[in-house]
């Protein structure tokens, strides 16, 4: 009996704090364009963050269909994988693992290296080698990620009324 009450204790805490919603301090609805090899996505969804911990639900016709949640791994529908791991099979190897994180919070990539500061308080960064070609723009009311030897591009707008899809 007390080997039943235990397990049944267990099962309950396991199940009341594994299934407890994470609460985040930011949640703005987005438009949101994705075109890497393993995401393609172009419609709304949201960007919800709190601390260093990030998560992405996009939506097709209202419906979700996928959710990015960075914490201290990195889960998609298809599993979860540490973030180093998932930028190298994600996006590229040549990327350092906080990539996808800090184009999600709109924060400078690769250490902030080559930025500059442009009119109204946007932000450019080009990062140029053999392996990449980056064009990065933060904005007020919109991130812009382009990596055209990779051919990605992550483009985050504040969804507007008035705003129309790409």
């Amino acid at each position: 009996m007390q080997k039943f009450f235990i397990l049944w204790v267990s099962l309950a805490a396991l199940f009341i704090g594994g299934c407890a919603q994470k609460h985040y301090e930011i949640s703005k609805p987005k438009l949101i364009v994705m075109k890497t090899p393993k995401l393609k996505f172009a419609d709304t969804g949201y960007i919800r963050s709190s601390g260093e911990r990030v998560e992405a639900e996009l939506f097709t016709a209202g419906v979700a269909v996928e959710k990015i949640s960075i914490d201290d791994k990195v889960c998609v529908n298809a599993g979860c994988m540490s973030e180093e791991a998932f930028v190298r099979e994600y996006l590229s190897p040549d990327y350092p693992k906080d990539t996808l994180r800090r184009i999600l919070l709109a924060e400078p990539i690769f250490g902030g290296i080559n930025t500059s500061e442009q009119c109204g308080g946007a932000r450019t960064q080009y990062i140029r080698d053999d392996k990449r070609d980056i064009v990065y723009r933060l904005k007020t009311d919109e991130t812009y990620f382009k990596d055209r030897v990779n051919g990605f591009i992550i483009k985050i707008s504040d969804l507007d009324d008035n705003q129309s899809l790409p």
